[in-house]
């Protein structure tokens, strides 16, 4: 999840699951290899729990726990539950009573309404569930969350200088190793797009003009991104699509650019793929 869906489902957590307790905690019913349970901060990301060790034990801890706030701090989501905080790293789902939760989950919770909140990941992701203030867990948040001022151009500009661009390209710089929390690659295209930055031109061949861009795109996107209840590739906590129109994303691809006309395009690109207006975006080669 992006921070701008992160911060949508924390909002929408805090209204539908905020102190309700937790009567049943199914864990790890559908075991994925890259979703990853940890119950201290020496076991997150650790081999897969192929025995369910690790995560049979978030049941005990979970069972008669009310859950006590919903939070993103330091770019990650959270879920503060007795002296523990779960961090969620893809989009839960909710049911309300008299709905049917998914047959397939690594994380399902009823609770004393007979709603459930249920954790299901295609792709993968974390579902640490580990004391607060254990190694600064859940307290600290470490780089500034791009939706405060700290997040400044300045800071941004600094960031890139002391990245060592080498053959980084704009969307390897942004949406690769973590380097700014909460921004990948859901988000990415509209950010670049709004930069009128090519995803595939190399940093060190862009100049600050476009670096400026990049920014404004970055703080104007994430905003409107909440704003509309998130992009509308993506679902939310009760499985509906948020309403920011992407301009550049599988909706779009081969329909013509809203600022210029010409067809949105697609390339395989990074392991993933990249959409792009050909004409706003033009690829500079090095």
């Amino acid at each position: 999840m992006n921070l701008a869906e992160k911060q949508i489902i924390s909002n929408q957590l805090q209204n539908a699951v905020v102190g309700k307790t937790i009567t049943r905690a199914i864990v790890n019913q559908n075991p994925h290899t890259f979703v990853w349970f940890a119950l201290k901060p020496s076991q997150m990301f650790c081999a897969h729990d192929a025995n369910n060790t690790v995560a049979l034990g978030y049941e005990s801890l979970l069972n008669g726990q009310i859950i006590e706030k919903a939070e993103v701090i330091g770019g990650r989501l959270y879920l503060f539950i007795s002296n523990r905080a779960l961090s969620i790293d893809f989009t839960p789902q909710y049911f309300t009573k008299n709905t049917k939760p998914p047959k397939r989950h690594q994380l399902l919770l009823m609770l004393n309404d007979e709603s459930y909140l249920s954790f299901t990941s295609s792709l993968g992701g974390a579902l640490f569930f580990i004391k607060i203030g254990e190694n600064g867990w859940a307290t600290e948040g470490g780089f500034p969350s791009i939706l405060t001022d700290e997040f400044s151009q300045d800071f941004f500009l600094n960031l890139i200088k002391q990245t060592e661009l080498r053959s980084l390209s704009a969307k390897a710089f942004l949406a690769t190793k973590n380097r700014i929390p909460g921004l990948d690659n859901t988000i990415l295209h509209e950010i670049l797009w709004e930069a009128k930055v090519n995803p595939k031109s190399k940093m060190k061949i862009l100049n600050e003009s476009d670096f400026i861009n990049m920014y404004n795109a970055i703080k104007k996107v994430f905003p409107a991104v909440i704003q509309s209840g998130g992009l509308d590739t993506q679902k939310d906590l009760f499985g509906y699509f948020g309403g920011y129109i992407t301009q550049v994303s599988k909706k779009t691809l081969g329909k013509p650019c809203f600022r210029c006309g010409c067809l949105i395009e697609k390339e395989a690109y990074l392991g993933g793929v990249v959409y792009y207006c050909p004409e706003c975006q033009p690829f500079i080669k090095s």
